[in-house]
């Protein structure tokens, strides 16, 4: 037993290695970190179009094919008259009837700027709307009328 005790008086105690160290980070959890943040932006975009409310998906739709037809026919009377048109009906499927078909003239601008938080239609082009399709000769930048426009119909 002597010999035993002495050849183990020798022996070392287990020593267990270094624990593993998180950094520096294996590639996976780089993408991971980068693929999180990219993921919730597209699943936030389409969220917002599939909850988005269908009066306003076809408005919108509506409002391209207003705007490639103008591109074709160069008629900046019939392209204000549509506008107006796609405006009144796309606020009466949101608002209703009573409070929008009174609305006429200065009191529609001033009314349709309230909703897009700017002065698109009391100041800028969005004022050729009520009278742009009546007139013979108009000096209407339809770009920037359909732009006034999405901004109104962004803001439904």
């Amino acid at each position: 037993m002597n010999d035993l005790q002495e050849a183990l008086k020798d022996l070392r105690d287990i020593h267990l290695p270094e624990p593993v160290s998180i950094w520096p980070l294996a590639p996976g959890w780089w993408m991971l970190l980068v693929l999180i943040p990219v993921l919730i932006f597209i699943l936030r975009i389409l969220l917002k179009r599939m909850l988005m409310p269908k009066y306003k998906k076809l408005a919108l739709k509506e409002l391209a094919n207003i705007s490639v037809n103008y591109d074709i026919n160069r008629n900046s009377h019939e392209t204000c008259g549509e506008v107006a048109l796609l405006i009144r009906k796309s606020l009466v499927a949101k608002i209703g009837n009573q409070e929008v078909a009174g609305l006429v003239g200065e009191e529609w601008l001033a009314y349709l700027d309230r909703l897009s938080k700017t002065n698109c239609f009391t100041e800028g082009t969005g004022r050729h709307i009520i009278s742009a399709p009546y007139a013979k000769d108009s000096d209407v930048d339809i770009d920037e009328l359909i732009s006034a426009t999405k901004k109104l119909l962004g803001h439904l």
